[in-house]
């Protein structure tokens, strides 16, 4: 079996296409198996269907996963002239574009550029197409109506993950070494998880109770920690850093928090659950669907001020127990979340996709025969 990947981030954005396309990739080439094989190639290249190269590339594919710019009829001629070829295309989806927040800067793309003219071309794509792979089972749902869903995780690249220094090492780098740090990091589509889940009401009781708190505000949007009303003695913004810096990053945070908030953040994975047991660090989320799978490994509550308050407070009354607890379950998270450890999921996923694929009749020739 061969799967390519279609992926859509550029550098500069460089994230999801990471978690989705490339650390699975990865992980299936780091088998000593030649029947289970995968290959990238960005959205450009794979629009150019007719370019020799391309037709070498892709030619010799079992399956075909399309990261979600499937958005215009360029993209459906290259995606249905490969199901024609007996190529089963599926689209992959890590985010609920069809309900995107205002404050989320992808919300004139999909929403309000031309009328919301992508949206529509999103979900004439999925309707094409012989399913839609997401992270999250409410995303799943929400399309179902238009493209059988198959669930797959968001696993972690393990070389990055593997070996990091101490809490202690790490912090004394960042000189937090008498802080207690609260981290979280994260892109400008999490700017509402904050301001609706009471976390940061919940913050300014923390900082008063516990002067030598510090909360750690990771990503290059300035926005949380400039409106995080509390001391600047008691907030440090760390800019992005690179994916293969980051999980050192995680390892300076005495306790990881993952606020949620809304329909949006409930069609998020578990990512941000995953990173913190990966490094060891106790976490709080907001209780729902992203994190269900892996809630009995932290705590998950329901939103309010209080309620985040009484759990951070709890915490860090009881740090060092549980900081013993997380460490602990490091080896059980790696063999659960990294990548190279899912393969057989995965080709499993596939094969599932094959399948079901060839029980139904899809695909054209563009420009040689419209069915």
């Amino acid at each position: 079996m061969k799967v390519i990947y279609v992926y859509a981030d550029s550098p500069e954005e460089w994230n999801c296409s990471q978690w989705r396309c490339l650390t699975p990739s990865d992980a299936i080439n780091s088998k000593d198996n030649n029947q289970f094989q995968a290959k990238l190639i960005h959205v450009s290249g794979f629009l150019d269907f007719m370019n020799p190269a391309i037709q070498d590339l892709v030619g010799p594919a079992s399956v075909v996963v399309f990261q979600r710019n499937v958005v215009d009829t360029q993209a459906f001629d290259a995606m249905e002239y490969w199901q024609a070829m007996g190529k089963p295309a599926v689209i992959d989806l890590d985010d609920a574009y069809h309900i995107l927040p205002w404050s989320n800067p992808a919300h004139r793309f999909w929403l309000e550029k031309d009328d919301g003219v992508a949206l529509l071309h999103l979900e004439e794509g999925l309707r094409r197409s012989n399913g839609l792979l997401a992270p999250n089972r409410l995303l799943l749902s929400d399309w179902s109506h238009v493209a059988r869903g198959y669930y797959m995780p968001n696993y972690a690249e393990a070389k990055w993950w593997k070996d990091l220094k101490s809490r202690k090492i790490a912090k004394h780098k960042a000189g937090l070494d008498d802080k207690i740090v609260i981290g979280w990091g994260g892109s400008v589509s999490h700017y509402d998880s904050w301001w609706g889940s009471g976390i940061r009401e919940a913050a300014q009781r923390i900082v008063k109770k516990y002067p030598q708190v510090v909360f750690m505000i990771c990503g290059n949007d300035p926005r949380i920690h400039d409106q995080l009303d509390i001391p600047l003695e008691n907030k440090r913004q760390q800019p992005g850093v690179p994916p293969e810096v980051w999980p050192q990053i995680v390892k300076t945070f005495d306790i990881g928090v993952a606020p949620l908030f809304g329909p949006y953040d409930q069609r998020r994975s578990w990512i941000k659950g995953v990173e913190y047991m990966l490094a060891g660090v106790p976490w709080v989320g907001t209780k729902g669907e992203p994190y269900a799978d892996i809630d009995e490994h932290g705590f998950t509550i329901l939103n309010g001020e209080k309620n985040w308050f009484y759990t951070l407070n709890h915490m860090i009354e009881n740090l060092a127990d549980l900081q013993k607890t997380a460490d602990m379950k490091i080896e059980y998270a790696q063999q659960q979340f990294f990548a190279e450890n899912r393969v057989d999921t995965m080709n499993e996923m596939f094969a599932s996709i094959i399948r079901d694929a060839a029980q139904v009749s899809t695909g054209r020739l563009p420009g040689v025969y419209r069915g």
